[in-house]
């Protein structure tokens, strides 16, 4: 996003980028929805303070965010009563731990070790997109999100003042963008996946898959013209219909639709940079109630435990609450690496995944997680460290883990 000269208005384009929306779903909340503009001649200008607010009013109204569980200004000290809202995307394989950890009741479990009087509101959500809303919003405190959601969060945290997402804890790990694929419709005769380029594609806007796939039609010389914005349910009907030539998807929607027969795929062993998943905070949130915190971060380990450990009761939970069979849940679980641990290589690849706008903003901003130079650790490994120290586990230590993923160091 370009720093315009008439600071603090965000031009139409800007505003639009920030959004993440097209300019009829701009056009459209603008007249049914009162989103604030201002008219100087021809031109629109949008002022940021005003805009933030009406964000954090309409997300906890829009659908996607699934209804609030409570404002966040609802929210009593944690030595009171207090309902934290917990957003989960139990479609997304790599997020599984959150599935598993609601339906083990070990979240409330922690919490209530630190907070008796504390309640749990699970909030299941189509994708990671809908769950950023809702953290902005403050109808969710933690979120399981995929790797470019997690940027997309920083970067609007540069524009939204009274918002700061802090990264807890890394989630499900796989080298090389594994786990997200391109599928294309199966009657489609063509030989190498460059042949759909050209053709309409199906994607979830401001998703992990999506900014893999933009990337990629951008590296073969193609705009995103063609690109149509669906989520996954809609994309497999599509495909099913011929509506569309492909759509870029990730486990366990892949796999499925491979042992289905419903299309081919390209892309197998990966789709670019590693794919990463992580559990994201409100830090004003996170700061006035770090035992809930940690809590969940507690939670979230002792399920990597079991992923890592006991694949087959993992995978049996999973195919339970999915219809997914367990034999099929058992090898996609085998494929992801679980592990919380922050790792220089891992920080490497989001800075990779920042939002192109932000990209170019001063390199040294404090609130985006980078390798090198300045940045405070801190708040992103408070809460994992205080985890850690409670389940009597190694200390992981100030810094990141530096090197290649590696066992000897595995949350």
């Amino acid at each position: 996003m370009s720093v315009n000269r008439f600071e603090p208005f965000l031009t139409l384009h800007e505003a639009i980028d920030l959004l993440g929306v097209s300019r009829s779903t701009f056009d459209r909340w603008r007249k049914q929805k009162r989103l604030p503009v201002i008219k100087i001649g021809k031109e629109i200008w949008i002022d940021k303070n005003e805009l933030e607010q009406w964000v954090r009013h309409h997300s906890s109204s829009r659908p996607d965010a699934q209804k609030p569980s409570v404002p966040a200004s609802d929210l009593r000290p944690s030595s009171g009563r207090m309902t934290v809202a917990v957003g989960y995307q139990s479609g997304s394989a790599h997020m599984w731990t959150a599935l598993l950890m609601k339906e083990l009741g070990w979240f409330e479990e922690e919490l209530a070790r630190v907070c008796p009087q504390a309640s749990v509101r699970w909030i299941d959500a189509a994708n990671g997109p809908s769950l950023l809303q809702g953290l902005i919003g403050g109808s969710i405190q933690i979120a399981s999100l995929g790797d470019y959601p997690i940027m997309l969060g920083f970067s609007l945290s540069r524009s939204l003042p009274a918002f700061r997402p802090v990264l807890l804890a890394f989630d499900g790990k796989t080298a090389g963008g594994r786990g997200i694929s391109l599928v294309a419709r199966k009657d489609l005769v063509i030989r190498c996946a460059s042949e759909l380029a050209g053709l309409p594609l199906a994607t979830v806007p401001q998703s992990s898959a999506g900014r893999r796939l933009a990337k990629w039609l951008r590296s073969l010389g193609y705009g995103e013209e063609r690109l149509v914005h669906k989520d996954i349910a809609e994309s497999t009907a599509a495909l099913r219909l011929g509506e569309i030539a492909g759509s870029v998807m990730w486990e366990p929607h892949v796999t499925l639709m491979e042992q289905r027969g419903e299309g081919k795929i390209f892309f197998k062993e990966g789709f670019g940079e590693d794919y990463l998943t992580g559990i994201v905070a409100e830090e004003n949130w996170a700061r006035q109630h770090p035992e809930a915190a940690a809590a969940y971060v507690k939670a979230h380990i002792r399920v990597h435990h079991l992923l890592r450990g006991d694949v087959h009761v993992a995978s049996r939970i999973i195919s339970r609450l999915s219809g997914i069979p367990a034999e099929t849940a058992a090898r996609i679980i085998a494929k992801v690496r679980w592990d919380a641990s922050v790792y220089d290589k891992d920080l490497r690849t989001l800075s990779r995944l920042m939002p192109e706008e932000a990209a170019t903003k001063e390199a040294g901003a404090a609130d985006a997680p980078r390798d090198e130079g300045g940045t405070d650790y801190s708040p992103m490994s408070e809460y994992f460290r205080r985890a850690v120290e409670a389940l009597k586990l190694p200390d992981p230590g100030a810094r990141p883990v530096q090197g290649d993923w590696s066992d000897e160091q595995h949350y």
